[in-house]
């Protein structure tokens, strides 16, 4: 059943011939708060924050962006890009989501990894149209990556189970204890390496099971042009994640948080908060504000 937030958005998209609801209030969000936030600032200022925040040469990164949020950026997303990867070096791997941009449920779809784009946003599609990248074969939760990591990280996505198991370039970013930072995200938005908790813990407990329900077929084009597929497990419950229940358990061990101007740039150690993740959800402690853990025995 729809929200009444869906019903109002949908009568508005109606009504006024809009599109998109969600980019809707993030332009006019933009519009009314250049007006309160006036400070510009370059790539070489949001780089500085995210080393600041841990990040070096060497470092294993992934970025989370909604440059929607970027109200007075002075740059572009190829410079920006550009300067994360001279400051990790050669030795450094650059990671971003890179999930295809809707349609991905459908039966005839077919996944082709390098020329779909995604849905991540704007400095994902650039990373991923811009640069030359390695993008793992997963439908619903693929990612681009450069770097000496990139292999590793993408390689067996399509052995997946899930787009989070153990195979997947989400839990190896967390076992190789990637900064995790998110440029611009909603204010509670962890990452996506937050749906690895239910995929590692779905044979422990009836509540983390019931995330993965339903087989799935999904189609990609291979290198060869050719078409092949694999089968992944998900389910049809609707998710309402409330992540404040999380972060009053968190500390400075698992992430810290900057802004610039209007950008809140945060970052999560990766390792050290999936761990702590893991270990809430083992006592029933969940993101998810539905589907609820309070009918749940732990």
């Amino acid at each position: 059943m729809a929200s009444t937030y869906s019903k109002i958005a949908r009568v508005i998209k109606l009504v006024f011939g809009i599109k998109d609801f969600s980019l809707f209030k993030k332009d006019v969000k933009k519009r009314f708060g250049k007006l309160w936030y006036r400070r510009k600032y370059s790539a070489e200022d949001v780089v500085r924050v995210m080393t600041d925040l841990g990040m070096k040469e060497g470092s294993l990164v992934c970025v989370h962006s909604s440059m929607k949020e970027f109200y007075n950026y002075k740059g572009t997303a190829v410079e920006l890009i550009s300067l994360i990867l001279k400051t990790i070096g050669p030795s450094g791997t650059l990671v971003m989501p890179a999930f295809p941009d809707y349609g991905y449920l459908k039966e005839d779809y077919v996944f082709n990894p390098k020329t779909d784009k995604t849905g991540a946003g704007y400095l994902a599609e650039v990373f991923r149209n811009s640069f030359d990248v390695i993008r793992s074969v997963n439908v619903q939760s693929s990612v681009t990556a450069i770097g000496p990591l990139a292999s590793f990280l993408c390689d067996e996505h399509v052995k997946s189970k899930d787009p989070w198991d153990r195979f997947s370039p989400w839990f190896k970013l967390c076992e190789q204890d990637a900064l995790v930072f998110n440029l611009g995200m909603p204010h509670n938005y962890i990452s996506t390496f937050e749906h690895c908790v239910e995929s590692l813990l779905q044979n422990d407990h009836p509540y983390w099971s019931q995330f993965f329900t339903k087989s799935i077929v999904q189609k990609y084009l291979k290198e060869d042009g050719s078409v092949s597929s694999y089968e992944n497990i998900t389910c049809e419950i609707e998710r309402r994640p409330y992540e404040p229940t999380i972060y009053a358990w968190l500390s400075e061990k698992d992430w810290k948080y900057s802004q610039i101007s209007n950008l809140k740039i945060k970052v999560f150690y990766s390792k050290h908060c999936l761990d702590k993740m893991l270990n809430l959800g083992r006592i029933g402690v969940s993101l998810y504000k539905k589907p609820s853990t309070k009918k749940w025995n732990f």
